[in-house]
């Protein structure tokens, strides 16, 4: 896949972010297509093969005891990763390039044309999926190929050469979509006897739905009743204050009825958390409404009502449902004046969408440009896991202290959505108490716990870009 000068940009503006050779002369890294030879007066050089696969063909290497997807090969596939010719010239023979820019622009989404019911990129269509790699952040992994090979490079030429990491250790982004707060609401008290007489679908038995229907109807009708499950804010506040947490909360107008929530900006109540979330040092931000991933104005107009209402900037945002159209989905919200997104997870799984453990700028293929806005991707949302993998608490957990041992590796990042509406007891025995343990247990881990702000003020100010005459196509 021959990659434009663009794209070659794309790659080398995030590698940068990794790894800087000081003192490189102009051209000295030369991308070479792989129907040429390379040419015999190249001296002293950082050589790229670009595969002239139209494709992903890949095959798999062994790389510290790991096995990496390759996705684009080159004339010798089974040759070394890389090696030195007589003329000093480092000679990457795989395209490391074209495989990191597949999967961190996600190009694969714009060839695949089927979308699920929700518009949505299917896992079951990824090349994660095909190849089983959804659990690696296989571009650091390709990232840190380079970064061993630069390093033998610069040491064979007397060069200074810097390894960086965003984060220390690693980082912690926990954050919370605001999709329901009444599990009594008379709406749902309704929905569960249509559920009991078979008019709406449930994967509840007739005995839980009845009992659900009963427990609803008698907490409307009581005067003194205590606060509803799903409004556990002060539980959640006080939880992550006691560990020294500061979250994301990400908020839902009511719009198109059942998909989205059942409250407005500016319910008093609504008012009141947000502002007693500010107050305590948590962020909020927008949580786009189902239409919104399609509609610009729309969009633009939700995040209006919510600053107005609220009187809180947002900066950051997530689509509900995980609702995606890329890159389009980005410009809305760039257009909005968004700065950053933490939307790009698989909702049936998981794991790393994008292959990459740390904040990233999107491409836009309609302009052939890295756009300027900020990705946070989600690695965890608690319903991939427990809902559509019908995982066990244990799995969940170890899910997470893999994620954990990963994004230390490469000093990113994990990021873990739960829904406060998915710590309820009643729904699901055991979950608030495994929720209080799983947090512990992952800030013994002693992560930067940081909230979107934090992450995207922190990757913008890291952030450098390299010599615009750095390397050349030939």
């Amino acid at each position: 896949m021959y990659l434009s000068e663009n794209k070659v940009k794309y790659i080398f503006h995030h590698l940068w972010q990794h790894v800087r050779i000081h003192n490189l002369e102009p051209h000295s890294i030369i991308i070479v297509n792989d129907c040429k030879e390379i040419p015999p007066y190249l001296e002293n050089k950082i050589i790229f093969i670009q595969s002239s696969q139209a494709h992903p063909e890949p095959f798999e290497i062994i790389f510290h005891g790991k096995k990496i997807p390759i996705l684009f090969g080159t004339k010798d596939p089974n040759g070394e990763i890389y090696h030195f010719d007589t003329k000093g010239n480092l000679i990457f023979r795989h395209d490391l390039l074209s495989s990191a820019f597949y999967l961190l622009s996600g190009q694969q989404e714009i060839e695949v044309e089927q979308k699920d019911q929700h518009g949505r990129f299917p896992f079951e269509l990824s090349i994660q999926k095909k190849l089983n790699f959804v659990h690696l952040p296989v571009v650091n992994y390709y990232f840190e190929i380079i970064t061993e090979g630069l390093e033998t490079f610069a040491q064979n030429h007397n060069k200074k050469i810097d390894r960086l990491r965003l984060f220390d250790s690693f980082a912690f982004f926990l954050s919370h979509d605001v999709d329901r707060i009444a599990f009594h609401h008379p709406f749902y008290v309704l929905y569960r006897l249509k559920q009991f007489l078979g008019l709406s679908p449930s994967n509840l038995s007739k005995s839980k739905i009845i009992n659900l229907f009963f427990q609803g109807l008698g907490y409307n009708l009581n005067p003194f009743k205590k606060e509803d499950p799903w409004w556990n804010f002060g539980k959640l506040i006080n939880l992550e204050k006691k560990l020294g947490i500061r979250s994301t909360y990400f908020f839902l107008k009511r719009e198109d009825g059942f998909k989205n929530s059942l409250y407005h900006y500016k319910n008093k109540k609504i008012k009141s958390l947000i502002s007693t979330l500010k107050k305590e040092g948590f962020e909020v931000g927008l949580h786009g409404t189902y239409r919104s991933a399609e509609d610009g104005q729309n969009l633009s107009f939700q995040k209006q009502e919510f600053e107005t209402a609220t009187g809180t900037k947002s900066i950051g945002i997530r689509q509900h449902y995980l609702r995606f159209s890329h890159p389009h989905t980005f410009k809305l919200q760039s257009n909005a004046g968004l700065i950053y997104d933490t939307s790009l997870a698989f909702a049936e799984h998981d794991g790393y969408r994008n292959g990459y453990c740390l904040p990233f700028h999107p491409y836009d293929f309609e302009t052939d440009q890295m756009m300027q806005i900020w990705e946070i991707p989600l690695v965890m949302m608690e319903v991939s896991v427990l809902n559509y993998r019908q995982a066990s608490f244990e799995e969940l957990k170890q899910a997470v202290n893999h994620y954990i041992q990963e994004a230390r590796k490469f000093g990113g990042l994990f990021s873990l959505l739960w829904h406060n509406c998915r710590i309820n007891d009643i729904e699901t025995p055991g979950i608030s108490e495994f929720y209080t343990k799983l947090l512990e247990s992952i800030i013994e881990e002693k992560p930067q716990s940081l909230r979107g702000m934090d992450i995207y003020k922190r990757a913008s100010t890291f952030e450098q870009r390299p010599p615009s005459d750095i390397f050349k196509l030939i």
